[in-house]
């Protein structure tokens, strides 16, 4: 049985994982949907989107490349961004950026409104789907340098 002055430290990191719960349950989702509707999409819709559209699949892949390109090239900037605001602001301005990509996707009636959406997205998911990869690797390298140079585990 722990002594009664340890409880009260017990209590506090129950209730700090209590209200951290629907947090995680929240991110949870929200990375799901955000990675589902952007980074798997094509996956599934890159063929009927591009014969909707009368261009090969070949473009479409193409302008989700370039999304790649953009996302990997903001990853710095979004880093020291996150630095300056802290990760909601800018986890908030991605999913506006994500939605908008998306709407313009789906009304998409050429290459060129497709490729814009694709600048779109791409801008989102460096901002807001990079942030759980951006955390992560911070956690690891952090977890990693406090246990001198240890993996975490």
């Amino acid at each position: 049985m722990p002594r009664p002055s340890e409880r009260p430290a017990a209590d506090a990191a129950e209730v700090t994982a209590d209200r951290q719960l629907p947090i995680i349950l929240a991110l949870g989702t929200t990375q799901t949907l955000g990675w589902g509707s952007s980074y798997y999409l094509p996956a599934i819709l890159a063929d009927p989107i591009a014969r909707d559209l009368g261009i090969s699949s070949n473009w479409f892949f193409a302008a989700f490349s370039a999304s790649l390109v953009i996302s990997g090239l903001l990853g710095p900037r979004v880093g020291r961004q996150i630095d300056l605001v802290g990760g909601r602001q800018v986890l908030s301005a991605s999913n506006i950026i994500l939605a908008a990509g998306l709407a313009l996707l789906g009304a998409s009636t050429s290459l060129w409104m497709l490729a814009g959406a694709w600048l779109l997205l791409g801008i989102g998911i460096g901002m807001g789907l990079g942030l759980t990869t951006l955390r992560s690797a911070r956690w690891a390298a952090s977890t990693a340098t406090t246990r001198g140079g240890r993996s975490p585990g």
